[in-house]
Parts: C-alpha cells; sequence; structure tokens
C-alpha cells in the first residue's frame, strides 16, 4: 500500500497564492515559483502583472525571459524610461493592445515626429487607464512633442479618451508655444474622474475651457508656467467654484499674470488647504495679498 503525501505549499489556497503574489513583482513570481507544480503555474498564469522597465536589469530580464510568454491582457501597470527601449516594447505589444492597462508611465520620450498621432491615437483603446504620465525630452529637431502633447490633452478633454484617468501629468521639460492657446481646443462642459492634474505650461484661456471638467480635481499644478494668450478672450462667468474638492495649487505665473486672474482662480477652489505661487514683482502687495488671502482662503 502506498501512501501519498502533500507538502504545505500544495495545500495552500489559490486565494492565499494570490495574495501572497501581490507582495512581489512579477520577475520574483516567475524566477521563484514558476514550475513548482501546474497549480501554481496556472496562478501564475492568471496573476496580475506590474512592469516597471526602467531598470536596464529589469528590462532586459522581461524581454529575454517574461515577455515572450505573457498574457497581455494581465498587464495592469506599464513604466517605461529611454526612447528606443519604449519604441521597441510598443513594436512588440502595440499600446492598442493593452486593453486592460490601469496605470503607464511614460518618461524621457522623445517626439514620434508623426503628424497623423496615429500612436497616441491609440490611447483610445485604454478604457479602463486611471494613471497617465507622460515626459517628453526634447531637442532642438524634435519640435513636435508640442503638438503631441496638444493632441493628447484634447483627446482627453475633448475626446473622451481614457474616460476613468484619476491621474494626469504631461511634461515637455519646459519647451512650449508661449502665450498661445492649444489649437482646436474647445471648451468642455463634461466633468472628467481627474483628481491629480499637472500640466507644466498652460494658458489662462485653456484652463477656462478645462475648467468645467476639473470638478473632482485635488491637486492642479503648472509647474513651468500659466500665460496669458496674445490675443486674451474675454473670462467665462461662473456663479459657482468649478474646483470644490481642490486643496493642492501649484501654479508658476508669467508675468502677464495680474491680481485679477490669480483672485478668479482663487474664487474656483473654496476648499483649499495648500497653495504656491511662483510669480513676478508686480504681484509684490503684501496688504493686497493680505486683504485677498482673507476673503478667498480663510
Amino acid at each position: 500500500m502506498s501512501i501519498g503525501y502533500s507538502s504545505t505549499i500544495e495545500l495552500l489556497s489559490v486565494e492565499l497564492w494570490r495574495e501572497i503574489f501581490d507582495y512581489l513583482n512579477f520577475r520574483d513570481i516567475r524566477f521563484s515559483f514558476r514550475n513548482l507544480n501546474k497549480k501554481i503555474d496556472a496562478i501564475i498564469d492568471q496573476t496580475m502583472i506590474h512592469l516597471d522597465l526602467i531598470s536596464p536589469n529589469n528590462y532586459a530580464y522581461f524581454l529575454k525571459y517574461v515577455v515572450p510568454s505573457m498574457n497581455i491582457m494581465n498587464i495592469r501597470s506599464l513604466k517605461l524610461q529611454d526612447d528606443k527601449k519604449t519604441k521597441l516594447f510598443f513594436t512588440m505589444y502595440p499600446l492598442n493592445s493593452l486593453e486592460e492597462l490601469r496605470s503607464l508611465s511614460l518618461n524621457c520620450m522623445y517626439s514620434l515626429n508623426d503628424k497623423s498621432f496615429q500612436f497616441w491615437y491609440q490611447l483610445s483603446s485604454l478604457k479602463c487607464l486611471q494613471i497617465l504620465k507622460i515626459k517628453f525630452w526634447t531637442t532642438s529637431t524634435r519640435e513636435n512633442c508640442i503638438d503631441e502633447k496638444e493632441f493628447i490633452i484634447r483627446s482627453i478633454f475633448n475626446n473622451d479618451f481614457c474616460p476613468l484617468l484619476k491621474v494626469f501629468k504631461i511634461y515637455t521639460c519646459g519647451r512650449h508655444r508661449r502665450r498661445s492657446s492649444i489649437p482646436s481646443l474647445v471648451t468642455t462642459t463634461k466633468t472628467t474622474h481627474i483628481q491629480y492634474l499637472s500640466i507644466d505650461s498652460l494658458t489662462f484661456n485653456d484652463l477656462l475651457k478645462l475648467i468645467s471638467a476639473l470638478q473632482h480635481v485635488k491637486s492642479f499644478c503648472t509647474n513651468y508656467e500659466l500665460s496669458l494668450n496674445v490675443k486674451q478672450e474675454q473670462k467665462t462667468i461662473f456663479t459657482i467654484p468649478l474646483m470644490p474638492k481642490c486643496i493642492h495649487l501649484n501654479l508658476k505665473l508669467s508675468d502677464e499674470i495680474t491680481f485679477e486672474h490669480v483672485e478668479y482662480i482663487l474664487k474656483q477652489v473654496p476648499n483649499l488647504k495648500d497653495l504656491f505661487l511662483w510669480g513676478w514683482k508686480h504681484l509684490l502687495d503684501a496688504k493686497r495679498w493680505e486683504i485677498l488671502l482673507s476673503i478667498q482662503c480663510p
């Protein structure tokens, strides 16, 4: 008579294995647990994948051992850095194939120099995306990153790309069209789910076009410049604050921004708790600031 023995590891439930894997990165899971037995292999095949390919070692390992056999529908977050590596990854897996993606971070990305924006059009397929962070790296020969940034902003606020987005951060390392509005950006009336918004440069008029969509925003930042348009349009008058949930405001102001513009913005954020403004010497009026802040930020 033969007696069968089961190791303790084989007695662990599927739910417990999934909880254990939540504390590990996918590289460690695959390296340590793959091929132990069919049950664990099946659990690994269904495990949500979080790809952090910023590290050169991680990138090489994943490309060689993980990417060829993984189920791309299990990818939930993706971090890429370095222009060549980013383009190579999306050659293997087009952006629109990552339909279950929740978080996408692209750092140090050069312009694609594609006036048709074919790559960025694929964002329309990411219906589940909640976090989008893009940092362009620009050179004198690659100016199209500004066009791409503007296309992405229009797509999210005017064309309903990434409708579940909660975090949106986009930078072009200070390169922008000074005092020029985003072409074809129209005033939006639909509120987004965005809670954390950071756009490195923006005009006051474009902010007015977007502000109705920012009712859930908790943090708003323009860390390079908030400027006026060359031809400034008449301000829209809102009877109620349109950013009531905003508690953190960080703005770097151009030299054309006046106290009236600042006051207008502060009226939209009645529950503000944290305010950082970078401005010019014409705003250095302590008494006026005291009155403004006592009224708008009590």
